[in-house]
């Protein structure tokens, strides 16, 4: 089984970085592959253009740029981890320039163009409030627009310490935990 574990902070070696890692771990110790992108590096990428020529082509984005290989990596996985910090109660911009892309997988007539029941994962991290609330709306949108099938989320509210997650060794332990059930 294949898994696409999405970094969307622009901040690498922090918490959301460190937990979707130990997902990563965790589904690696069970066999899986895992293939990791940092949307924050890509250079040349764009959000959907509204074009709706997904729409016209079975639901593929015809927007060439570097989420491309992103968003065939998820069309192809079984399973997809998830992440953003929360900003101003939101996602992250990087996230939601990928959210926004996703729509290419719907069809004209908002059927799913990839299998539906991939596993997804969410982690969500912020740093006084808003990771249970964005964790939740992230899920119920892979869920109800694309069909997958979640398998648990971490929400974790930092108190702004980049290393947080990276010191608790419970929280450590769930996120392997939730790669193993890829």
């Amino acid at each position: 089984m294949s898994i696409v574990a999405i970094v969307s902070s622009p901040r690498k070696n922090a918490n959301t970085d460190f937990l979707v890692n130990a997902v990563a771990e965790g589904a690696k110790e069970n066999g899986k592959d895992v293939q990791t992108f940092y949307l924050n590096t890509l250079k040349d990428k764009k959000g959907c253009q509204g074009c709706d020529a997904c729409k016209k082509n079975g639901g593929t984005c015809v927007t060439k740029d570097d989420l491309t290989p992103v968003l065939d990596a998820i069309r192809d996985a079984e399973g997809i981890v998830l992440s953003s910090p929360v900003y101003f109660g939101e996602a992250c911009g990087q996230y939601r320039m990928l959210e926004d892309r996703l729509y290419g997988f719907l069809k004209a007539d908002f059927s799913v163009s990839f299998e539906a029941g991939k596993k997804v994962a969410v982690i969500t991290a912020a740093g006084s409030a808003g990771a249970d609330a964005l964790a939740d709306k992230i899920e119920g949108t892979m869920k109800n627009y694309f069909k997958c099938e979640p398998i648990g989320k971490i929400a974790v509210v930092t108190h702004n310490d980049r290393k947080f997650s990276e010191n608790d060794a419970d929280l450590v332990a769930q996120a392997k935990a939730l790669g193993k059930k890829f």
